[in-house]
């Protein structure tokens, strides 16, 4: 019989950081804000949208299935985080958008969030946080081609950008980054 150290796999590491991580700013956020980190996502994809996004830009963008994004958006509105309005140009479309609430506390979460990164990336280089952020998206986008991953236009970019040489990357990187990045 094969053997297989689970607990050394690249797998078995990236889930147990991608579950820790999330659960320390899943409870920190709860803690101070009443929020979970699911809500939390939502509200800093909104926030870097100015025209709000509808619930299936939103579900593209956090990589998630809609009826999953639902429930969340419904609890964000009756927290008066959010709000839904009819787009302009389709009504059959609901566009969602931040709240003045939201928006009013949407530093102090991002800066509880930065002090949790501060402390997970704590002794690691910037040059390493780098190459394992190339590394880990590269492994995605492996995936996704492989096994043919439902892909929207967003991971293509982000695929195009990964294919471009190093300098570009960094050069697009400071353009696009926010200091939500995990």
């Amino acid at each position: 019989m094969i053997k297989y150290d689970f607990q050394n796999s690249i797998g078995f590491i990236i889930n147990r950081i991608g579950k820790s991580l999330i659960y320390v700013i899943d409870q920190e956020l709860r803690k101070k804000f009443g929020i979970t980190f699911g809500q939390w996502k939502v509200l800093i994809i909104l926030a870097n949208n100015a025209t709000g996004l509808t619930q299936k830009e939103i579900a593209d963008k956090l990589a998630l299935e809609g009826p999953t994004l639902i429930p969340i958006i419904d609890k964000l509105e009756k927290d008066a985080f959010a709000n839904r309005k009819i787009d302009p140009r389709d009504r059959r479309i609901n566009r969602i958008f931040l709240t003045e609430k939201a928006r009013g506390s949407l530093d102090d979460t991002i800066e509880c969030v930065s002090q949790i990164k501060k402390i997970c990336l704590g002794q690691i280089s910037e040059e390493d946080i780098s190459t394992t952020k190339k590394t880990l998206d590269q492994m995605w986008l492996n995936l996704q081609d492989k096994f043919n991953l439902n892909i929207s236009e967003e991971i293509k970019q982000k695929r195009e950008l990964i294919n471009q040489p190093t300098s570009n990357i960094i050069i697009e990187k400071r353009h696009t980054s926010t200091n939500t990045n995990l």
